[in-house]
């Protein structure tokens, strides 16, 4: 029954697709864009958003194909090979598992990524700046490090959990790091593995009694079923970081570091309107998102008093994100 259930998802996707090139909106004319990203959650539907409003803001008039891999791989290769079909002019990745089917799929289509943390070890660049044949993008790799020690001096922990996906590629490289970082500070480092978003909860409760604190890179299925974690970390009076802000935005992360995924999606738009003025894809550099004025802090004011933390008033001032009393505010 799950494999049919999979079978009949992909064919949805392939003839969803074929669907929209149909409408009414669609102009043989001009060219399209395929966007494709591995699961609906609010960091990649950010991205996602950035790329179409970059487009937009610039006038660039093109047909834009928009694909949902709700997460499983098998979809994921059904969108290429229909992206590979109708020849679609750019295909766009969103997360390292889209990326990795298009760039296994498509042997010419310049394709340009984002919201990847290693491309390298996602076999499709020799450097974190070059590109293979025919891809560049941007990258969403954070300073795990520097992180860890911010969230330390905010509350002194000495064992730190993480939990990951170990079929992201990207996961697998950022607990390569985390383990460099926690020895170099001092941390122990519990690790757990999951394959699913729904094996989120199970793993949180396995840990909860071994930590002091969690740390949550940016993995794909943990954001996706962050309440699963901050709700079983609750019980325990065990805070939850985070390295990304936009997962966090419904609350129960206390303290939140992290790049506008929105504006990695502005800059991924930029690379597009590039190839399609006539570049080619790896004469592009893959970017990253560094400058500052995109790197915002979320403080969960709720979520601190009910672990009896106190948040002071230059912290609070410096951060974009304020969550109390169950409202968010932007600064």
């Amino acid at each position: 029954m799950k494999r049919f259930l999979l079978l009949l998802t992909a064919i949805i996707i392939i003839f969803s697709f074929a669907a929209c090139k149909k409408n009414a909106n669609y102009n043989p004319d001009l060219p399209t864009i395929g966007i494709a990203k591995l699961i609906n959650h609010n960091s990649l539907n950010d991205a996602e958003r950035g790329i179409i409003d970059e487009l937009n803001a610039q006038g660039i008039k093109v047909n834009i194909q928009q694909l949902d891999a709700n997460g499983d791989l098998g979809n994921a290769t059904a969108i290429a090979n229909k992206f590979k079909a109708d020849k679609v002019d750019v295909a766009v990745g969103i997360a390292t598992p889209m990326t990795a089917a298009l760039y296994n799929t498509l042997d010419n289509t310049p394709i340009v990524f984002t919201a990847v943390t290693d491309p390298v070890m996602g076999g499709f660049a020799t450097s974190i700046t070059q590109g293979k044949k025919n891809i560049t993008g941007v990258i969403d790799a954070i300073p795990i490090k520097e992180q860890l020690a911010e969230f330390k001096k905010f509350y002194d922990f000495k064992r730190v959990g993480v939990i990951y996906t170990s079929s992201e590629t990207n996961s697998i490289s950022m607990v390569e790091t985390t383990k460099k970082a926690c020895a170099e500070l001092g941390l122990e480092l519990v690790l757990q593995s999951i394959t699913t978003p729904a094996e989120l909860k199970q793993a949180a409760e396995s840990m909860v009694d071994r930590v002091d604190a969690f740390y949550c890179f940016t993995d794909n299925s943990i954001a996706t079923a962050m309440s699963a974690l901050t709700e079983t970390a609750a019980q325990k009076k065990i805070p939850v970081f985070g390295g990304d802000i936009t997962p966090t935005l419904n609350g129960g992360v206390v303290y939140a570091l992290g790049y506008s995924y929105y504006e990695m999606g502005r800059m991924t738009g930029k690379l597009i309107i590039d190839i399609l003025n006539g570049k080619k894809a790896e004469e592009l550099p893959i970017i990253a998102l560094k400058d500052d004025k995109y790197y915002n802090k979320l403080f969960d004011l709720d979520t601190a008093a009910h672990l009896g933390i106190t948040v002071n008033d230059e912290l609070i001032n410096s951060a974009k994100y304020i969550i109390k009393d169950k409202t968010l505010t932007q600064k």
